[in-house]
């Protein structure tokens, strides 16, 4: 297949005017040479589109500006990749931005090598204290490259990996699904023919308040289970040791993670609530949950700290033990504080 462009970098806009200068700004600094820029505006009513509109007509030969009615982000991302003309994809969030580097280094070690697909670290910055948190895009524990990708809290991000545009054939994004990625970049990373790893955090990742991952948690991210769903199927058409470490990871990073992490740092008795209502929608689609491998050594290559943490909360949540678990997440939540606070103290 011809490609009239090298990349295209595709940028759902939703309520994003305060950011949405910087991270075209970075888009623009970044782009190589002869790539494009789509902006798909998927009917924010915010002046977003004022915005985009002045770059659009400042850069009409890079950047594509396109309005729609509001679908949602999976619906912006399907309509982004039907426009896009590149023979590489990758997404930008517009409230997020990019080193000027990134495109052209990740690109350039794709080419060397003949991969399929490109990652990079990422750079997490909280708005709310200034604070900066690297997370790396690879788990060095593990063997082959792609197990070290998929093996990672951030493994269906969409937009630290540049992708050749043929590994999105027969998939897309499921329209009116939040955690959309889930369902897509598993698939897309077992089907390239090889992956190199840039180990540098290009990818600055804002952590703002009121964004889709840091809103107020609600029963509506239970959607995890739908999206998990929707891979596992999907990877039924890939080798079976490579379905067993896709489901793996899902189970670990998506599903447990959902209970570890959001729902642990709710209150007490919402806590108690939630856990027993999604634990039990977990058993219900997954039948074979608590008996992957993956799951009953979560935690194996983490710190004593951690992987007491995740053992004993795998045991007590397979023995449907809710109220003891929302008990020993409380005595975890007391124990970081604390914790934080001697650090506090100590930087002083």
């Amino acid at each position: 297949m011809d490609y009239n462009k090298t990349l295209s970098v595709i940028i759902p806009v939703y309520n994003t005017e305060r950011y949405l200068k910087r991270c075209l700004d970075s888009a623009l600094a970044a782009l190589p040479d002869n790539s494009e820029i789509l902006i798909v505006n998927d009917g924010s009513p915010d002046q977003s589109e004022k915005i985009a509109m002045e770059y659009f007509e400042e850069f009409p030969e890079i950047i594509r500006y396109f309005y729609k009615t509001n679908g949602g982000l999976s619906d912006a991302k399907n309509y982004g990749l039907n426009h896009a003309e590149g023979e590489y994809i990758i997404f930008l969030d517009s409230d997020d931005y990019i080193d000027p580097d990134m495109y052209n280094e990740i690109l350039n070690e794709m080419k060397q090598s003949g991969a399929q697909l490109g990652i990079c670290d990422i750079d997490c910055e909280y708005e709310t204290d200034g604070s900066s948190v690297i997370s790396h895009c690879y788990n060095p524990n593990r063997g082959s490259v792609f197990f070290q990708i998929i093996d990672t809290p951030l493994v269906a991000a969409s937009w630290n990996k540049i992708i050749h545009r043929s590994l999105f054939n027969g998939l897309d994004y499921p329209t009116g699904l939040n955690n959309e990625d889930v369902a897509v970049t598993p698939i897309i990373l077992a089907r390239a023919n090889h992956c190199v790893i840039v180990k540098k955090p290009m990818y600055k990742y804002v952590q703002r308040p009121g964004s889709i991952q840091n809103s107020k948690f609600s029963n509506k991210r239970f959607v995890i289970i739908e999206t998990t769903n929707i891979a596992i199927e999907r990877a039924a058409e890939l080798p079976i040791h490579i379905q067993r470490q896709i489901k793996g990871s899902l189970y670990i990073h998506q599903i447990l993670g959902v209970a570890l992490y959001p729902i642990r740092n709710q209150q007490f008795f919402k806590r108690y609530s939630m856990i027993k209502e999604y634990m039990r929608k977990v058993n219900s689609c997954f039948d074979d949950f608590f008996q992957n491998r993956y799951v009953l050594d979560n935690g194996l290559m983490d710190n004593r700290k951690h992987r007491i943490f995740k053992r004993l909360s795998v045991i007590l949540l397979k023995r449907k033990l809710y109220l003891a678990t929302s008990i020993f997440f409380e005595f975890i939540n007391v124990a970081e504080k604390i914790n934080a606070q001697m650090v506090k103290k100590g930087h002083k």
